[in-house]
């Protein structure tokens, strides 16, 4: 808990762990249930749309008019001013919707607002903020036009310093998202070195290596480079460390390893030494019979004895 409200509360949006939206009034009993608890919950001022339908003046009556600093309830909602609105459409997409303005010369009442809205498919939707704390944010540059002069220099508008922000950014990673090549660092998929990729998948490119894929293949002549330490596989005719040397192999060279034709004849050659002894071994078996009397290989020579 931030704070204690008191008993009063406002037009809230919420998502539960199964996915469900939830926008209206909710009890502490609904905001603390754990069978399907809330991953989000934000508070806002006046429930513009509930259920496709304009809902302002029921607002009005119900939310607590301490809530915003404009002036009076009605002011509030009357008064041209920027707006910042969080609703969803009929297929359950979260809809953000921010108008610029400056209180009491130009942008939108809480009551054009939730018309617009309501033209646009909007099913419900709560105001969340405006005037100078309307600022919309995009990839970390500024993508509005705040209402507020610059304290440097009032002939400049400047964003609001707020205490609150509402984010929507990328899924975050869990850690199986990462497979066996990469682990989930702050909800980002953090690759191996040598792999690359949303879920760390797919190894460097070809002619890169190394943590991020970022070191350049040094393999010359048509050599290629393992994608995690970066070590040269020559093409045929070259070697070195980096296939750099293309000379033939001295004779000396050569006596040192055997040729592949000398690796397949010794291979044929063990292969049917195998098969003949295979073979030898099933013709005795087959001879021996399983019921010969093992004493028929001896002869009886009774004891004779002398005087």
């Amino acid at each position: 808990m931030v704070r204690d409200s008191g008993g009063v509360q406002n037009a809230q949006f919420g998502i539960k762990k199964d996915g469900t939206l939830v926008f209206g009034y909710l009890s502490q009993d609904e905001v603390l249930d754990q069978s399907n608890p809330f991953v989000q919950l934000v508070s806002g001022v006046v429930w513009l749309l509930r259920n496709g339908e304009v809902y302002v003046e029921s607002s009005l009556e119900a939310e607590c008019d301490k809530t915003q600093e404009t002036g009076a309830f009605r002011y509030f909602t009357d008064v041209l001013s920027a707006r910042t609105v969080l609703g969803h459409d009929a297929e359950g997409r979260v809809i953000l919707f921010q108008v610029d303005g400056q209180t009491g010369v130009t942008g939108m009442s809480l009551w054009e607002t939730a018309d617009f809205l309501k033209s646009h498919g909007v099913i419900n939707a709560i105001n969340l903020d405006g005037g100078g704390s309307s600022t919309f944010v995009s990839k970390g540059s500024l993508a509005n036009y705040p209402s507020d002069t610059c304290k440097a220099d009032n002939r400049w508008r400047c964003a609001r310093a707020v205490s609150t922000v509402l984010c929507v950014h990328p899924r975050r990673c869990q850690l199986s998202d990462c497979g066996p090549h990469g682990v989930c660092d702050d909800g980002v998929c953090v690759c191996d070195v040598g792999w690359r990729g949303e879920n760390c998948s797919q190894e460097c490119l070809p002619g890169f290596y190394g943590e991020s894929c970022n070191q350049t293949c040094a393999c010359m002549n048509g050599g290629s480079c393992h994608h995690v330490h970066g070590g040269c596989s020559c093409a045929p005719g070259f070697y070195g460390k980096n296939c750099e040397d293309g000379r033939s192999l001295t004779k000396e060279q050569e006596n040192q390893y055997l040729t592949e034709a000398t690796w397949l004849m010794l291979t044929i050659i063990l292969s049917l030494l195998l098969l003949l002894s295979l073979l030898v071994l099933a013709a005795w078996l087959c001879r021996r019979s399983p019921a010969t009397d093992l004493r028929a290989s001896y002869s009886y020579l009774p004891l004779i004895t002398t005087d």
